[in-house]
């Protein structure tokens, strides 16, 4: 079965939107793909070896030519290559475990990632520092395949928790990045769900490991991440409105209300804001 069937059959079981046919699927899922990775069609045509043409062709849903299977092969293995990137780097120093489970998810070899992840998992003591990283990489082992799948949550929840806990292996500069690369990482996948009970759960656990590292290092750039999830997720008025009262008692009402109103990223909190009361030039007799 080719690539681009089995993403149709997929959507079939699960439709998010209805198409006219499956040649509109696939123009839809290839500039999707574009617009995921922020890639022009030039950028893309690079990477597939193909002509601006040709992917003008395969986004064209009335073109009678279908995408050759050579060519879905290789929009998939784009898809993984660009997957990883977004989400992963090798942060150093990096043990060989977490190198062996890239070069395994790079070559396309998923369920043995997950087997080499699962075994680590159980072997590796729940108080090691690196137990934050490892149970990120355990969660991208399943969820670059399907980021629905019940392993997937469950690492990426235990990497999230366990962020709050200690710092990485002692060095709160590797620290500092891995935490960047899970956040990271948990807000594309945010990103990319529907607005839905699942995107709102997975923006709620976000959120809470934002304030969880707030309350470990009493940094304010933490509770500005937990409200950019609030907003975006979007979670409860409630949510939105205590995190920009914490913000504001830390910070003052005037800077927050500036950077609130300035960012997209917050345009959901905006209505928290209150206007301040213009001053008087002249007092009434």
């Amino acid at each position: 079965m080719s690539f681009l069937q089995q993403k149709w059959n997929e959507h079939q079981s699960k439709p998010m939107r209805r198409y006219s046919s499956q040649r509109e699927f696939e123009a839809d899922w290839v500039s999707g793909l574009r617009r995921r990775y922020r890639l022009s069609q030039e950028r893309l045509a690079a990477l597939a070896s193909v002509s601006v043409t040709t992917v003008q062709n395969w986004e064209n849903p009335t073109s009678a030519k279908r995408i050759a299977e050579h060519n879905q092969d290789r929009l998939r293995d784009i898809e993984r290559e660009l997957w990883i990137k977004a989400h992963v780097t090798l942060l150093e120093p990096c043990p060989p475990y977490i190198r062996a489970l890239h070069e395994l998810m790079s070559a396309n070899r998923d369920s043995s990632a997950q087997g080499l992840a699962d075994y680590l998992v159980t072997c590796m003591d729940a108080h090691d520092p690196g137990r934050p990283r490892l149970l990120h990489w355990a969660g991208l082992a399943y969820s670059i395949a399907d980021p629905a799948s019940t392993k997937a949550r469950a690492y990426e929840e235990g990497a999230l928790q366990a962020l709050g806990m200690e710092h990485v292996e002692g060095n709160t500069s590797l620290a500092a990045a891995i935490e960047n690369e899970i956040l990271g990482a948990q807000f594309e996948d945010l990103m990319a769900q529907p607005e839905a009970a699942a995107r709102r759960g997975k923006g709620r656990l976000l959120m809470q490991a934002c304030q969880r590292l707030f309350q470990r290092d009493q940094q304010p750039a933490y509770l500005w991440n937990a409200l950019e999830v609030a907003c975006r997720a979007p979670l409860d008025m409630r949510d939105r409105f205590d995190l920009v009262s914490q913000l504001q008692t830390l910070l003052g009402e005037e800077g927050v209300r500036r950077r609130v109103r300035a960012e997209a990223a917050y345009q959901a909190a905006r209505e928290l804001l209150a206007d301040p009361m213009p001053a008087t030039s002249a007092t009434l007799n």
